[in-house]
């Protein structure tokens, strides 16, 4: 094979806009590197009778920052992407809630700029190499492949931990869900119609395919979405392990959209005639897309869950995703031994309603 060298240089800068407030911008850069067997590319030994392995190396850039490269093998070529990571960046990505859906770590907007030059990245190599469009994303994950695989109870002591796709970089590897989520962020970014696939214990992708692509694939809103392994090495397109041949699998679609969550708390003051409630609301947008004209509502119902004591409705607002607004609602009655419990729900456009409600009370 015609031997090839390329070497591509790209700016990154991630900016994670109107986040929270004290992230600072950070300079990046990737550099990626393609070699066939027998160069020398930048220090690597290449051995022509030696399988590639994935690798790692670091370099220290300033106090608080490094750059890492990953190397690995895909198509008897050793690839090689280098990013730069920030120690105090990665520490606020793992103070973030876990209490959202596995797509919305995929889709997070705040990881955009990355995930964006990861692609170009990879979309540079590939046409630099020759791929057809149906090869690269077997590219691209053969990168995500080669990170390290670590269960969540081993890595962060829970059960279950999903990663947002920076820290599973920063980490250098994690579990299958996040190797699933960083894979399908790059591939949707790249052009592909990819979906996650969750199985019981286990979670992979599916990208969609009308080349006559064979394998086992999922039929999706009229689609076939086929098998794609994250974890492990050597995987193909349509290959399922066998072990998770005959499981039930649901797909999962990975778009932008707001998903809220509400907490409250209450204060009561009564008299002989009448008590009086203030309900204070916590409303955090937990997904990836604004919730546009969302309104809080809050009631005092009665016993027959039908009734209400009293109600009041918020102006419509704007959250933004990771933002969370609050809202007071003053001065809701009932009658003195009447019973009570308060009810909230949170709506607007793109976005299923949420309610919660508190146990029942009466003074």
């Amino acid at each position: 094979m015609k031997s090839l060298t390329a070497l591509f240089y790209f700016c990154l800068l991630i900016y994670l806009a109107e986040f929270i407030s004290t992230w600072s911008d950070s300079e990046t850069s990737i550099d990626s590197y393609i070699g066939d067997a027998g160069e020398n590319l930048i220090g690597i030994d290449i051995v022509n009778s030696e399988p590639y392995s994935a690798s790692i190396t670091e370099e220290s850039v300033t106090p608080g920052t490094f750059s890492r490269t990953y190397s690995w093998d895909y198509e008897g070529y050793n690839w090689q992407l280098t990013l730069p990571l920030d120690n105090e960046l990665y520490e606020k990505y793992k103070s973030r809630s876990r209490n959202r859906d596995y797509d919305l770590f995929a889709s997070d907007p705040y990881d955009d700029r990355l995930i964006k030059d990861i692609a170009e990245a990879l979309s540079s190599l590939s046409k630099a190499h020759g791929l057809e469009k149906c090869e690269i994303p077997g590219l691209c994950i053969s990168f995500v492949q080669s990170l390290n695989y670590t269960s969540d109870l081993e890595s962060s002591g829970y059960d279950q931990y999903p990663r947002f796709p920076y820290e599973t970089l920063y980490e250098n590897g994690g579990d299958c869900e996040d190797t699933s989520i960083l894979s399908v962020a790059i591939l949707q970014e790249m052009g592909y119609d990819a979906v996650l696939l969750e199985l019981p214990e286990h979670m992979a992708l599916g990208i969609k395919s009308n080349t006559g692509q064979q394998g086992r694939s999922f039929e999706y809103e009229g689609s076939n979405y086929y098998y794609l392994e994250t974890t492990g090495s050597d995987w193909q397109i349509g290959e399922i392990p066998e072990v998770y041949a005959n499981q039930p699998v649901h797909v999962v679609p990975v778009y932008r959209r707001p998903m809220i969550k509400l907490d409250f708390k209450a204060q009561c003051a009564f008299s002989k005639r009448e008590g009086v409630v203030d309900v204070n609301v916590t409303v955090r947008n937990l997904g990836s897309k604004r919730a546009e004209n969302t309104t809080v509502y809050v009631a005092l119902q009665a016993e027959d869950k039908l009734s209400l004591w009293d109600e009041i409705e918020s102006s419509s607002i704007t959250i933004e995703p990771e933002e969370a607004f609050n809202y007071t609602a003053k001065g809701l009655t009932f009658p003195a031994g009447g019973k009570f419990r308060v009810y909230v729900q949170a709506s607007g456009e793109d976005m299923v309603p949420e309610n919660i409600t508190s146990e029942w009370a009466m003074i």
